[in-house]
Order: C-alpha cells, then structure tokens, then sequence
C-alpha cells in the first residue's frame, strides 16, 4: 500500500491563509497526489473549518499541536475541539506535540517532557478524548539542545499510547545522513515529516537539486525498509516557498506533491 502524502499547513510568520483559497488551489494543481493536510493553529474554529473542508473533500485530517506554548486550560480546550471534530470525521486525529525545551540541561528536558506527555496522556484517557498522541524528534536548533533521534526513546519507552512522528528533516540537520531508526522507533513511528535543510534554516521545499536530496532518497528507503505504510507529511513552510504573493507559494507548494512522488515514491531502490 502506498503511503499517504499530506501538506503542512504551517507558517513561521503572521500571514493571512484563506482556506477556501487552499482547498481551489488543490482542486485544480494537484487534487490526485494530495491525500490529506496536517494543520498547525490555535484558532479552533479554523480548525473545524479546516476538517470539514477535509471531510467534503475526502482528505484525511491530522493536527500539529501550536507551537506557541499553551496554558493547560488552552490546551484541554484544543484537545476537546479535537475530540469535537473526531465525531465529526468519525476517526480518531493524530495530533503531533513537540517535547519542552526551556530546561537547561538535557536530563532536565527529558524529565520536564516525561511529565508534559504523562498529563497529556492522563487527560486523553480520563476524558476519553478521541485523539492519537505522537512526539516529535526535534533538532538542536540555533545552539539550543532539543530532543532528537538520539534521546526520544527515554520519552517513547515510557507510554505505551505515545507514538512517534520521525522528522527526517530534523533528523538530517543534526546528523547529516538519516539515523537507522531503533526497534521501539519502528515499532512506534505513525507519521513522518520531511523538508529540506538550507543553511541551518529547516522546513524548506525539496527540490532536485536540494543540497540532502540523496539523503532524503536514501531516508525514503529506509522507511521502505521497515515496511512504513503511515502518512507522509510534507512539511514546509510556506514563508520559505518561491512565489511573491501567498496564492503563488500555495501554487508551488501544491505542484510539488507530483515531483515529490516522481522522486522518491515511484523510483525507491
């Protein structure tokens, strides 16, 4: 079965993103090599609308927790609307949590977000709230030590509902060629996230002559390797995509699913 691919909606900057615009400019570049959106915001009635316009078009309907650090009464709101639109879809959203990184030390990281995922957890099955857990691998970004491939298991080992959603981008700024992933890796992983790495800045399009193009095939090969049939999220940001105007960078944003596949899901070796 081949994977699904899936468009990030996610933006770094403050840019006003009309969803019926992204839905027309699906419908017509590339409605057949979409398979579904993983959408970032707070906004909860973007949200519902955001998965109602997935639910019209026969897209699946993943969330990205906000990066913005919520509050636990913000955060129960968010789950809950989840647990709302859930019904609506009738199956269960996956919804991607980053670990925490205010601690000093990477002990302290990892303790604070063992703790951070154990309340999650805790108000997902008291509640019954009809979501899938995933923690995500993060980078060391701008110098600041954060969770990746090397440390996550000491967070995975923990719970047994937490899945893991493997950054290969965040992965490759790291360590430059894509980690051999562990076996509670493997057995845990339900998503993934790919872009390209420009000049220490991730989440940029992916393109041919992309600096890690052949350590994003040689990344694709080894999901092939351990029989990975779960989503694929192309995750980038759309502040980076070429184009002057917010409709031209949905264009090319949408374009590329097809070189995406031509790439790296018809040619795998």
């Amino acid at each position: 079965m081949e994977n699904k691919l899936m468009l990030s909606l996610y933006k770094k900057k403050k840019i006003g993103l009309n969803m019926e615009m992204v839905f027309d400019i699906i419908t017509l570049y590339g409605d057949k090599n979409i398979d579904g959106i993983e959408f970032n915001s707070y906004n909860l009635d973007r949200l519902k609308k955001c998965a109602k316009m997935c639910r019209k078009n026969n897209f699946l309907f993943r969330c990205h927790f906000p990066l913005k650090k919520l509050n636990e009464s913000e955060t129960k709101k968010y789950l809950n609307c989840l647990n709302d639109i859930s019904k609506e879809l009738r199956y269960k959203i996956n919804v991607v949590f980053h670990s925490t990184t205010e601690q000093e030390t990477m002990e302290e990281k990892i303790e604070a977000t063992k703790e951070y995922m154990n309340n999650i957890l805790k108000f997902v099955d008291k509640y019954n709230i009809n979501v899938i857990v995933s923690l995500e691998n993060l980078n060391y970004n701008h110098g600041t030590r954060r969770i990746n491939i090397d440390k996550i298991d000491n967070i995975l080992s923990e719970y047994d509902k937490l899945k893991f959603t493997y950054d290969i981008g965040h992965d490759l700024y790291d360590n430059k060629i894509p980690a051999n992933l562990s076996k509670l890796q493997i057995e845990k992983i339900n998503n993934v996230h790919i872009h390209s790495v420009v000049k220490k800045e991730d989440h940029h399009m992916i393109e041919k002559d992309s600096i890690d193009f052949e350590q994003i095939k040689q990344a694709m090969n080894n999901l092939k390797s351990i029989n990975y049939t779960n989503p694929i999220v192309l995750e980038y940001a759309i502040d980076y995509l070429p184009g002057s105007r917010i409709e031209e960078k949905i264009i090319n944003l949408v374009k590329s699913f097809a070189k995406f596949r031509e790439y790296f899901m018809k040619k795998l070796v």
